[in-house]
């Protein structure tokens, strides 16, 4: 169902301005570090350890003590009386669970982890005092490489997992091994990804507040996921749910790197109830380099049986995922490697297909949640193999992708791994990106060496599905049950005739407030100015799966729509008691509801205070008083959006300098709900997928040591790096979906470093120059070319 009938002013589909930008933009938003200091705050400053293995021999805190201004040292000891250890359930054979303590008792497993905590009357003095801790470690040796963790002389990171293999997990379609036997030839790469951090504007940060009656607390946090942390605080503290507020202010970025759940979250309130104080932490940028969750680092190994025609006849994955040193919470390690292989299949037609998937853990910082998860990776992988059928097979690029896509008189379609595409544009996509970037004009003046004007030039793809608003089924077939799936919406008219939706997410910078009002505008027939949204407040928006993986305009959207339809009915029967009519025959449009055909009708503001009997009308026999409704909307397994990307770029031979000359991207999220806030959403994504392939890398030594935790080594795109986009749009709603919406919010990145880097193959291609790794650096693609020239040289000698 795609609307409620109801006319009027219609939002959905138009550019209305961001509610959000005006005050943002004029520096009025609070984030965590605004919300005013209460009396009698403490600072808390973490102790981090330096050693990425090590054990915990003693802690000193002694000279500490002394330092003015301090209230106390804490340890892992202390913490653990408070604090239950944390530990993430995973529902999936192949999975071995393991621990965390909120600050470490007796060793240490990464480079940042906690050692102690200082409490403080003021933030400077909490820094000083973290130098005065003294700890005495006994280093171990680390396994900090994806590639030797699971040798079996690799240093263990938890003495229960053996060759440190986290999960081990295989999938396989029926008689894979005769469709992949009747191929006429098999095509092998591996592709390797760098580990790479999301790096928000803003750090994270925590302000618990303690209720001065009771055992009870308000947490303000910088988080994507208000309700699971409530839910994460109540189970690890011992206390019920109702005693506690999670609160979400102004997020600074979230790239869900903000939708896990720290440890932090948890020490916090702990102490704010220990000593009856608010409580504050504030994070900087180097713990949050060190500390929050990293991602990708994936190591794909693909064997494609291929057709003489180009025809993927079937296709085998072995992939190897980074976990770090714990299993993040909720998602878990089982997040990337099983995303990787469930999606790697994409929009093509792929029916036999057989996977290998491991999460190995290595002494870094745990991995999580960072936009896109292992879609990025995957198809760089599986776009990277399309490329290589077409050199292999001297057919064009495209030409491969268009034999191998599924066409869309084939939807709705189930994928090898069960995952139902119910509405699509891939074949539609590929040629609009073809068209609007010249494609076929390109490929005639691009000439066989790529040199043009000094420079090596090639044109890249991506065609790519977007999975997007997964409920609960999609969720535990990932083996992930601490995420409910489902979100809501509660819709209230108050005595005004004015709304205001309560909504179970938390809004990171999507534009919820203006998204959102967009939707229940349409549904109740009203001005959106008179469409207040409410949401990131435990206290008052009903319990939800919360932010993250592309899922607002689905969950949220649906909830909302669902909410709606409730209320609208009871808006006609009042309307219809009122106008001594059928409610059927009740239609609401511009804040009134009338009968239809006729002109007849009351504003709504009568109706609102019918219904809290503030006036002297009387409501229909049997009708309770108010105007309000809450809905769940768990949706399908997956809504799938889908998109290509196409890139041309110019590789300089003498630097290693890429610039993208042009950028053309087709989306299709179903039905746009707000194309400029869709727009930004896929330019912002395109960003950080420019960062990814070309500059970012979390560099670790081999014992564990990051060597660039600070903005000065962990290179960032610039808007001097980012190209001119506009994107283009083809809308097919979803069937399965309520309102016909797909997600959005992890397009850009997910499509950028494929195309980005295959462009970059192509450039190179006639050097020989194999590009199967990222990031793709300026000294590392000068190597690769001084390389290749150089073996040309001497080849020809």
């Amino acid at each position: 169902m795609v609307s409620s009938g109801n006319t009027g002013a219609k939002y959905v589909g138009t550019n209305v301005p961001r509610r959000e930008d005006d005050y943002l933009l004029r520096g009025l938003g609070q984030f965590v570090d605004d919300l005013p200091e209460p009396k009698d705050l403490i600072h808390l400053g973490f102790v981090l350890s330096p050693h990425a293995h090590a054990l915990i021999k003693s802690i000193d805190v002694t000279e500490a003590l002394k330092l003015e201004g301090v209230v106390a040292v804490l340890t892992g000891e202390d913490l653990a009386k408070l604090v239950k250890p944390m530990l993430t359930e995973i529902g999936m054979a192949g999975y071995i669970s393991n621990t965390r303590d909120v600050i470490a008792r007796d060793r240490v497993r990464f480079v940042g982890e906690h050692v102690a905590v200082v409490l403080c009357e003021d933030a400077y003095t909490a820094r000083d005092a973290i130098e005065l801790v003294a700890v005495e470690y006994e280093q171990l040796p680390a396994t900090a490489d994806l590639e030797t963790a699971r040798n079996p002389d690799a240093a263990l990171v938890h003495d229960h997992i053996d060759r440190n293999t986290i999960l081990n997990i295989s999938f396989s379609t029926p008689e894979f091994e005769k469709a992949f036997g009747s191929g006429d030839m098999v095509i092998r790469e591996r592709f390797r990804t760098g580990r790479v951090a999301g790096v928000p504007l803003e750090p994270r940060g925590c302000l618990a507040i303690p209720d001065h009656v009771g055992d009870s607390f308000t947490l303000y946090t910088s988080s994507q996921i208000p309700h699971l942390v409530r839910t994460g605080v109540a189970y690890h503290l011992g206390m019920p749910e109702a005693r506690i507020r999670v609160v979400i202010p102004e997020v600074g970025g979230g790239f869900g790197t903000k939708a896990q759940f720290y440890p932090e979250e948890l020490i916090v309130p702990a102490l704010a109830r220990k000593y009856r104080r608010p409580v504050k932490w504030i994070q900087d940028r180097r713990e949050e380099l060190l500390t929050n969750i990293h991602a990708r680092d994936h190591l794909y190994e693909l064997e494609a049986a291929v057709s003489k025609d180009g025809l993927i006849k079937a296709l085998k994955v072995q992939l190897t995922t980074n976990a770090g040193a714990y299993s993040s919470y909720p998602f878990g390690c089982t997040l990337e490697p099983t995303g990787g292989v469930r999606m790697i299949v994409g929009p093509y037609k792929i029916k036999n297909y057989a996977y290998q998937a491991y999460a190995v853990a290595t002494h870094t910082c745990p991995s999580g949640a960072y936009r896109g998860v292992a879609q990025p990776s995957c198809f760089f992988s599986i776009e990277g193999m399309m490329d290589r059928i077409g050199r292999r097979l001297g057919i064009d690029p495209a030409e491969v992708r268009l034999r191998n896509i599924i066409p869309t008189r084939e939807l709705p379609y189930v994928n090898a791994v069960g995952v139902r595409y119910d509405t699509g544009s891939y074949e539609e996509c590929l040629r609009r990106a073809m068209e609007l970037i010249g494609y076929e004009e390109f490929r005639s003046r691009q000439p066989s060496n790529r040199l043009m004007n000094g420079k090596y030039r090639g044109i890249g793809i991506c065609c790519f599905t977007e999975i997007s608003g997964t409920g609960a089924p999609g969720w535990r077939a990932r083996g992930i049950v601490k995420i409910p799936g489902f979100d809501s919406a509660l819709v209230r008219v108050d005595p005004s005739g004015k709304m205001m939706v309560f909504v179970s997410h938390a809004s990171a910078g999507q534009g919820h407030l203006t998204t959102f009002a967009q939707i229940l505008a349409d549904e109740l027939g009203v001005p959106i100015e008179d469409v207040t949204v409410i949401e990131g407040d435990t206290a008052s928006s009903p319990y939800g799966s919360n932010t993250f993986a592309s899922r607002s305009a689905v969950t949220g959207g649906g909830a909302i729509i669902r909410a709606s339809e409730k209320v609208a009915a009871k808006i006609r029967r009042i309307a219809g008691h009122l106008l001594e009519c059928d409610s059927g025959d009740v239609i609401l449009r511009n804040g009134r509801a009338e009968v239809q055909g006729t002109g007849l009708g009351v504003p709504l503001k009568m109706v609102a205070e019918t219904a809290y009997s503030m006036n002297s009308s009387s409501l229909p026999p049997g009708e309770d008083f108010g105007l309000e409704a809450t809905d769940f909307y768990d949706p399908p397994l997956a809504t799938m959006a889908n998109a290509v990307h196409m890139v041309q770029v110019a590789v300089d031979p003498d630097d290693g300098s890429v610039e993208l000359e042009k950028y053309v991207v087709v989306h299709d999220c179903g039905r746009l709900i707000n194309p400029m806030i869709v727009d930004g959403q896929i330019q912002g994504g395109i960003a950080q997928g420019i960062g990814e392939v070309l500059m970012e890398e979390v560099v670790y030594d081999d014992q564990g040591q990051m060597l660039n935790a600070s903005l000065l080594d962990y290179l960032l795109p610039t808007v001097l790096d980012v190209p001119d986009c506009k994107p283009d749009h083809i809308e097919s709603p979803s069937i399965d979906a309520v309102g016909g919406f797909k997600g959005v919010g992890e397009g850009g990145v997910i499509g950028a470093v494929p195309s980005i880097a295959n462009a970059i193959a192509d450039a190179l291609a006639p050097l020989g120059v194999n590009i199967n790794s990222i990031p793709l650096r300026p000294s590392r693609l000068t190597g690769l070319i001084r390389a290749a020239r150089a073996s040309d040289i001497k080849g020809s000698t």
